[in-house]
């Protein structure tokens, strides 16, 4: 996936305090706001609350990055962008 486009949704999620949810390669990962989360030149940095865990998941193994907005009185759809990878 793109480093822009990684950049574009990690700060709609910030600027929306709202999760990140990442699909990659291994597994799902769901980033709360309170999560710090820094775009590097090949890979995506998040460090949890207090610092107990930092995740490295590269670019290239990213396939779809969703921004999780609260729902409001009825369920909807999250909204995302997705990369398919041969």
């Amino acid at each position: 996936m793109d480093r822009e486009i990684i950049k574009r949704i990690v700060d709609e999620a910030k600027g929306e305090e709202a999760n990140l949810v990442i699909w990659d390669k291994r597994d799902t990962f769901t980033v709360e706001p309170k999560a710090e989360v820094s775009v590097e030149n090949d890979y995506l940095k998040v460090t949890m609350e207090d610092g107990k865990a930092t995740v490295y998941i590269e670019y290239d193994a990213i396939y779809k990055l969703v921004v999780e907005k609260e729902r409001s009185n009825r369920s909807g759809t999250r909204a995302g962008f997705g990369a398919i990878s041969s």
